[in-house]
């Protein structure tokens, strides 16, 4: 589909067929072993998912509290239930 509106303007085409890419063999020819793309997914910077809540201060705030209040909320738990 996209191939065939490059082929209809000839203005494109002409501008198209001025260059010239040249890919080495050893490109076309590698590829990556298992061991190698493991490694390589493992090196990739991540996304910290706590960052949007870190950010806000109510947000640092309630990563304080809640788990002292979850915490209470456990001790309490337990003594009620004994």
């Amino acid at each position: 589909m996209l191939n065939d509106e490059f082929h209809k303007d000839p203005q494109l085409t002409t501008s198209l067929d001025q260059y010239e890419v040249v890919i080495p063999n050893q490109l076309i020819n590698f590829k990556k072993s298992r061991w190698q793309r493991f490694i390589q997914y493992l090196a990739y910077p991540t996304k910290d998912p706590l960052e949007p809540i870190c950010t806000s201060s109510v947000g640092f705030t309630l990563l304080k509290i809640v788990p002292l209040v979850l915490a209470i909320f456990m001790t309490i738990l337990q003594i009620l239930l004994q």
